[in-house]
């Protein structure tokens, strides 16, 4: 018998292999034990390679799935990784943000419970690769936006370079808005329709990735 997944990792992508070469590996150097996760990359229909790259990671990583599509933007991608995602908890990151190796096991610990929650983590800005290893090697370098304790968060911050959330109540909300084709604000708009519909978003300062823009 299979097992099922306890949380997937969705990726959009649209021709981002330069990243995806660094965010992949870091996904699957987490700390949980394979079976435990998932990694669904949705990705535009790229042309530089990023089919290849992810057939050849998945003869070794069968978890990391790709799916493409001729998706009409961020939203339309995410929302097609919700539909193929098998896990409970759903897990938004993107094709330039290297995860920390406790990133999933930071968020699943919150969703562990009966309470339903949307849980954001800590997103540390860096300009470079070696810009990433210098942050990640010194925790004073990394400046972040929310600070270093826990806290409940406004709609105005569920940002999906690191945020979960049951997928149960993604179906019950919507999911993301797919008139949203541009760059930008449909996570937020998403985050509205949770909060409005009791669901609290608390930030989580110890699951921490590293956006590389």
């Amino acid at each position: 018998m299979t097992e099922i997944p306890r949380i997937s990792v969705v990726v959009p992508t649209y021709n981002r292999l330069d990243t995806l070469r660094h965010v992949i590996p870091s996904l699957l150097a987490q700390d949980l034990r394979r079976g435990e996760f998932e990694v669904v990359v949705a990705d535009s229909n790229s042309t530089d390679g990023t089919a290849e790259y992810l057939a050849g990671v998945a003869q070794d990583s069968p978890f990391v799935r790709h799916l493409p599509g001729p998706y009409t933007g961020r939203a339309s991608a995410r929302n097609a990784g919700i539909a193929a995602a098998q896990g409970r908890i759903v897990l938004f990151t993107d094709a330039d943000i290297i995860a920390s190796p406790d990133l999933l096991s930071r968020h699943l610990a919150h969703h562990d419970g009966t309470e339903k929650r949307a849980i954001v983590g800590m997103e540390v800005q860096v300009v470079s690769y070696d810009d990433y290893l210098a942050k990640r090697a010194d925790r004073s370098r990394r400046a972040p936006l929310h600070g270093e304790k826990p806290k409940r968060l406004s709609w105005l911050y569920f940002l999906t370079g690191n945020a979960s959330v049951p997928r149960a109540e993604l179906d019950r909300v919507g999911r993301f808005d797919e008139d949203f084709t541009g760059y930008g604000h449909e996570d937020l708009e998403l985050g509205y329709r949770l909060q409005r519909g009791g669901i609290p978003i608390e930030y989580e300062p110890n699951a921490v990735n590293y956006h590389w823009h």
